[in-house]
């Protein structure tokens, strides 16, 4: 398949969103051998992101810079992505199925009048057919399209492996000054909250509360074990209508999707809505008193038993002890 490919590039804390690379995956296994181009809003300040991605397998970075009052805002956006495609004539637009790569997808769906087809986790091509699959009523089937016209698509985050960056540049830069308005309204600045958000999504580790941590002092010896391990602490749905942690943490489909090496369910049952945010761990070991637990299904390895009794045994076995920090 020899047709182009757009990806609509995103950042995130001054660096490249890891949904870009991810997308950057998804067009290699689109497209073995067709043209992709990067596309990335900015101004000065990014072009060190610029020059990073000519390290990826992209064919062309396309640069729109001097663009400061398009960050992030579809409405200057829009108008020159839709010029950018109609100039391209990709056979797929690929963004990240993030905020707003969501909201840019369903407006370009809608002016270009390409299909959209979201939250991609696969693709495969045979006899330059394109087939892609995406996860549908909470994850208990996978949806196949076969692709025939230009379409637009949106992939799952953290459903691919991010490209991995090679040791000498392969995209070309190419560098456009577009006339962006300034908007109607624009975003003045993002201001963390302090109430103690953990970073799930790029987390190697991640010991998650569920219901059986029953109460404070459960939830409690699951953020022990996150520290223990240098990782971090996830919830599920369970845990947060416990009132033990409130849902800025949670798994699952209401929640964040993560991609952890380790992932660590400590009193979780194990319900589709919950494993659907955890498909693309490494490894999942799971806690449970319930020998029946779903969670068993879905887990690399199992311990059967109580978290109040495994995970200070645990903790005993890592070298922890209260009074050694």
């Amino acid at each position: 398949m020899k047709d182009k490919i757009v990806i609509i590039a995103e950042k995130r804390q001054e660096k490249i969103h890891s949904v870009t690379l991810e997308c950057i995956e998804a067009a290699n296994k689109i497209s073995s051998n067709g043209e992709i181009i990067v596309l990335l809003f900015g101004d000065d300040d990014d072009e060190p992101i610029i020059d990073e991605l000519m390290y990826y397998h992209a064919d062309r970075i396309v640069f729109m810079k001097n663009s400061k009052f398009a960050r992030n805002n579809v409405e200057t956006l829009l108008p020159h992505i839709q010029q950018f495609i109609e100039a391209e004539q990709p056979f797929v637009v690929l963004l990240g199925q993030t905020d707003i790569g969501k909201t840019l997808a369903a407006c370009l769906s809608e002016n270009l009048d390409f299909p959209l087809i979201s939250n991609i986790v696969e693709a495969e091509q045979a006899n330059d057919n394109l087939t892609v699959s995406r996860q549908i009523f909470s994850g208990n089937i996978i949806n196949k399209v076969l692709i025939n016209n230009s379409c637009i698509l949106s992939v799952k985050q953290k459903a691919w492996r991010p490209s991995h960056k090679l040791d000498d540049k392969k995209g070309r830069k190419e560098v456009h000054h577009p006339v962006v308005k300034e908007p109607g309204f624009s975003l003045v600045r993002l201001e963390k909250k302090s109430n103690g958000k953990e970073e799930l999504s790029n987390a190697h580790v991640i010991a998650a509360a569920g219901r059986g941590v029953e109460n404070e002092r459960g939830y409690n010896l699951v953020k022990q074990l996150a520290e223990t391990l240098g990782g971090k602490v996830g919830v599920s749905r369970g845990a947060v209508e416990l009132g033990v942690c409130d849902a800025t943490n949670q798994i699952g489909q209401t929640g964040e999707t993560v991609a952890p090496k380790i992932y660590i369910a400590c009193g979780i049952s194990g319900a589709i809505q919950h494993l659907v945010g955890i498909t693309s761990a490494d490894m999942i070991i799971a806690i449970n008193k319930d020998v029946e637990a779903p969670i068993f299904q879905a887990a690399d390895y199992g311990i059967v038993g109580d978290v109040f009794d495994v995970l200070p045994l645990l903790e005993k076995e890592l070298g922890y002890t209260p009074n050694s920090q």
